[in-house]
């Protein structure tokens, strides 16, 4: 049997009576991540961030699409890919606020999504 390249999860969280959908798309030495609101996703913004090569404890990132300050992508997944260990993409969607309310619920449920399903990531 040929093992599969990629594995994708996908996950939900409501933050203030909306639903916010969390894709994730696992492939051999990397993850995609995308964070949109339901019913209104977009691919505005994409980063990515990988472990710095060098020095294992930083961790090297940049915004591929959209404004370079941003809705807070790269520092999203300079996070995931720090906790990881492998290389994030990840993409927020211009539905998803900035606040203090919305994104710490949101990459509450990415991070324990991982504790739980670490082979989903």
């Amino acid at each position: 049997m040929t093992p599969q390249n990629f594995h994708s999860h996908f996950a939900q969280v409501e933050v203030c009576e909306a639903q916010y959908n969390i894709r994730v798309l696992k492939m051999k030495d990397s993850v995609f991540v995308y964070i949109g609101q339901d019913k209104a996703e977009s691919f505005d913004e994409m980063a990515v961030a990988m472990p710095d090569a060098s020095n294992a404890s930083e961790v090297l990132g940049t915004t591929i699409i959209g404004p370079p300050d941003g809705s807070g992508a790269q520092d999203l997944a300079q996070r995931l890919a720090k906790k990881l260990k492998k290389q994030v993409y990840l993409s927020l969607g211009t539905s998803v606020p900035n606040d203090r309310i919305v994104r710490p619920s949101i990459e509450k449920k990415i991070f324990d999504d991982i504790k739980n399903n670490v082979e989903c990531f």
